[in-house]
């Protein structure tokens, strides 16, 4: 007997039931509110009964859609960018079992879990990738060796393992260290860049040098913040610089058979040198200058106004071996010699030409590589076309974003620590958005060309003109894009933006691209036969247009100076640039919003308010951040140091000190005559100072007062002037190192020995009548408040006068409490040969 067929109940012929009419109604519900009214699908809050829903769904099909294109994969690079570069901003170097156990574990849950839970093992693959990152970075670290811990005049013995010249004629030397002498370093770098300044036969490559020289270390941040020099320095293996004092001498060569790498190693080097030099004797000044910058990676010879120039047009990509130049390069020997190989019939045929010109043009740019010396940037552009052409080899796309984050994955396990450089930031962030952007445009075109009228193509070009046209729309979108996407980074790493600088683009990569780029591999394959003269004259052609381009725009003027970002605004708008690049669906939108959220962060009053007095990390330079500009206590101050102070305080103009004369000094013992006598060298100082506030006031460079938002400062280089200067100031500053920590007067006290483990500082005042801020992070131990009485009776800084109150110091250190390999040397005693570490 049938069972009865209900309304609430109906049975399928397999004995399943049917859903009842109530689920059916809940089921098409959603899909009825669209045809209802809106007052009737409205709850009692006035919410839409369907908005959470559809909310929901569109979620999940856009997660969906995600995870189809293999989102995973492009994410994995990105954790082990993290990873590396949480391993360097960490302030002691994290232990290495901790790390090691955190990527097997992780790694063995992803692979355990991978079928049953196939999303958590994403997520555990993705930590595994923030630990491998670390692990990369540990790696790296123990095979770098020292810096040096202080400057030193040696005797230096080495093998020259590069030289370059500059426009007057000095020799570069790049010196592996066999020995030092007189004194005898215990701590020796293993390479050291010198100069010489003297005239001399150049030595070459290979050989034996010596030579009496100064040494220096590696300078850290110039500002809280800012790029540690000291830190580039020991990635590249080189532990001081210097200079020698004469001429260097050759030394006579032990007998030794070098290994074979090493000989290959010099052979190049020498081909590269002679390259360089046959470049640059076809080709003078500024055009000779960047064509050895293009095939040799040797810059030197540009002179400082073009370099100036092309930075401030954004076309300072131009000067290095980026992706642009090797695909360059690689892509016009593949498309030559696949049309060469074209005109054969029967080797089309027969073989695969494409194939053929993609292997012909990985040994193109291998070579690319080897002649140009090798370093990162190269390694990284070599490593991303190889990964493009084995893609060709294999009938797979070749510029797609999972080939990007494959290279990205080779680069940061081989060297990654460039993943805090500009370099690596700039290069695969143009990149990414290129394939982004022009899938996207690719996917629209697609839509819209079924749709297309009769009218449409009636009214369509011819197809030369078509071809203009595309190549200059081209052109326009990969200038635009390329700008928008490395201008986030530019504007951290080195505070400005081109704002000229697609147009500069858009002007001078046609002749980078068809004129000195061709031309350039034509000359690098005749060279060997002597037949390199007219392509390199065709190559110094395009390069003078591309060098008067820059300089056009450069009067346009454009170049933003935006200043020091925060931190915090940097990794919003970084995290929203990669939610825009690597998806596809709606959510990408998400990424326009983080990127919004880092601009405001950027704005005042979010951003924190720019430092008000600036010190050098050796006591000799002090700039005070005035609303008329940036007051110095030096009328020629380093143009290293002050040129990026201007730039990142959004470029105020030079307040040179104002010269007074004083009394001559005293060398008398301390006593209080000699006090007495001091103070006539600092009181007229003060009265200077208080007529003319926020401006220096100099006896000479090493003695001088100014008086800045109701704080005084008193900036020395001599010890007798320590006890008056605390007497009278609120801060003071020692350019020397002495083992004082404070003042007894209550006066903040800044020594060159506790710069030299601080690094720069930037110091914010707060008035009296305002709270004192919090310590920002990196502080030194703390923020001090110079505003108590005088305690003791008697000593240095210990004269009784009566209480003030004092500003507040708000001191952020570029360097305090860092101990990490680049920076352990600051706190290494060469009399005790130990390290005298922070607890």
């Amino acid at each position: 007997m049938q069972p009865k067929r209900t309304e609430l109940a109906k049975v399928q012929e397999d004995g399943k039931p049917f859903p009842s009419s109530t689920v059916l109604q809940r089921q098409e519900k959603p899909a009825l509110t669209h045809r209802l009214p809106a007052r009737l699908t409205e709850n009692r809050t006035g919410q839409s009964l369907g908005l959470r829903s559809r909310l929901a769904a569109a979620l999940v099909s856009a997660s969906g859609a995600e995870t189809g294109h293999g989102l995973v994969l492009l994410l994995v690079p990105v954790m082990m960018g993290l990873g590396a570069g949480f391993f360097y901003m960490a302030s002691v170097n994290p232990p290495i079992l901790p790390l090691a156990a955190g990527f097997l574990s992780f790694l063995l849950m992803a692979i355990i879990i991978r079928a049953g839970q196939p999303k958590l093992a994403c997520a555990a693959g993705l930590a595994a990738a923030v630990f491998a990152g670390s692990l990369a970075a540990t790696v790296e670290l123990r095979s770098v060796g020292p810096l040096l811990d202080s400057d030193v005049t040696t005797e230096v013995t080495g093998m020259v393992e590069a030289r370059d010249f500059d426009a007057g004629g000095r020799v570069r030397y790049l010196i592996r260290l066999a020995g030092t002498a007189d004194p005898l370093i215990r701590r020796p770098p293993r390479r050291v860049r010198l100069v010489a300044r003297s005239p001399h036969s150049p030595l070459p490559v290979g050989s034996l040098i010596s030579g009496r020289a100064r040494l220096s270390a590696p300078s850290g941040p110039v500002l809280p913040g800012g790029y540690d020099f000291a830190f580039g320095a020991f990635v590249d293996g080189i532990g001081a610089h210097g200079f020698f004092y004469r001429a260097p001498r050759a030394v006579p060569a032990a007998s030794a058979n070098p290994r074979l790498v090493e000989t290959a190693r010099l052979q190049l080097r020498q081909l590269r040198e002679h390259v360089s030099a046959r470049i640059r004797s076809l080709l003078p000044g500024d055009p000779g200058g960047i064509g050895a910058a293009l095939t040799v990676s040797d810059r030197r010879g540009i002179s400082q106004a073009t370099v100036e120039a092309l930075r401030a047009t954004g076309l300072a990509h131009i000067l290095a071996i980026s992706g642009l130049h090797m695909a360059l390069a690689a892509g016009t020997l593949f498309v030559g010699l696949r049309m060469a190989l074209a005109l054969f019939p029967v080797l089309v045929e027969a073989w695969p030409v494409k194939k053929a010109a993609a292997i012909g043009a990985m040994l193109t740019a291998t070579a690319y590589l080897l002649i140009s010396g090798g370093s990162v940037p190269t390694l990284r552009a070599w490593i991303m076309l190889m990964v493009m052409l084995v893609a060709v080899l294999a009938d797979r796309p070749a510029l797609t974003m999972r080939n990007v984050a494959l290279a990205a994955i080779l680069i940061i396990l081989i060297s990654p620590s460039a993943v805090v450089g500009p370099g690596f930031q700039m290069s695969f962030a143009a990149t990414a958005a290129l394939i982004s952007a022009y899938a996207a445009l690719t996917g629209r075109k697609r839509k819209q060309e079924p749709g297309m009228s009769s009218a449409h193509r009636f009214l369509k070009p011819p197809e030369w003109l078509a071809r203009i046209v595309r190549g200059m729309i081209g052109l326009a979108i990969t200038s635009l894009v390329a700008g928008l996407a490395t201008g986030l980074f530019s504007a951290h790493h080195f505070n400005r933006v081109a704002g000229n600088g697609l147009l500069a683009n858009m002007l001078a990569m046609p002749l980078v691209t068809f004129v000195v780029m061709p031309s350039g591999l034509v000359a690098m394959l005749t060279m060997p036969f002597g037949l390199d003269a007219w392509p390199l004259q065709l190559m110094g052609l395009g390069l003078r247009g591309v060098v008067a381009v820059a300089r056009y725009v450069h009067g346009l003027g454009g170049d933003l100076l935006v200043g020091q970002l925060p931190m915090r605004a940097t990794v919003a708008a970084g995290a929203g640039f990669i939610v825009l690049v690597m998806l596809r669906s709606r959510l990408r939108i998400a990424g326009i919003a983080l990127i919004a959220a880092g601009a405001v962060l950027a704005l005042p009053p979010l951003a924190p308010r720019a430092p008000d007095i600036l010190v050098s990390e050796d006591g000799r330079l002090i700039g005070l951040n005035t609303p008329d500009g940036l007051a110095s206590n030096a009328a020629h101050p380093s143009e290293f140091t002050f040129r990026q102070w201007q730039t990142a305080l959004r470029g105020p103009q030079h307040l040179p000190p104002v010269p007074h004369p004083t009394t001559s000094t005293s060398t008398e013992p301390e006593t209080q005559a000699a006090h007495e006598m001091q103070a006539k060298i600092l009181d007229p100082l003060m009265a200077a100072a208080a007529d003319q506030p926020s401006r220096f006031q100099c006896a000479s460079r090493g003695v001088c007062a100014a008086l800045f938002k109701q704080a005084t400062i008193i900036a020395i280089d001599r010890a007798e002037l320590i006890g008056p200067a605390c007497d009278r100031a609120d801060l003071v500053i020692v350019a020397i190192p002495v083992y004082m920590s404070a003042c007894r007067s209550g006066a903040t006290l800044v020594t060159s020995r506790s710069l030299r483990r601080s690094g720069a500082l930037a110091i914010r005042i707060v008035t009296a009548d305002q709270p004192a801020p919090p310590p920002s992070i990196g502080a030194s131990a703390a923020t001090r408040v110079a505003s108590q009485a005088v305690r003791g009776s008697g000593g240095i800084g210990a004269r009784r006068r009566a209480p003030r109150k004092r500003p507040v110091f708000d001191i952020e250190a570029a360097l305090e409490g860092v101990v990490r390999p680049w920076t352990v040397q600051r706190y290494y005693d060469w009399r005790t040969q130990s390290y005298e570490l922070p607890q």
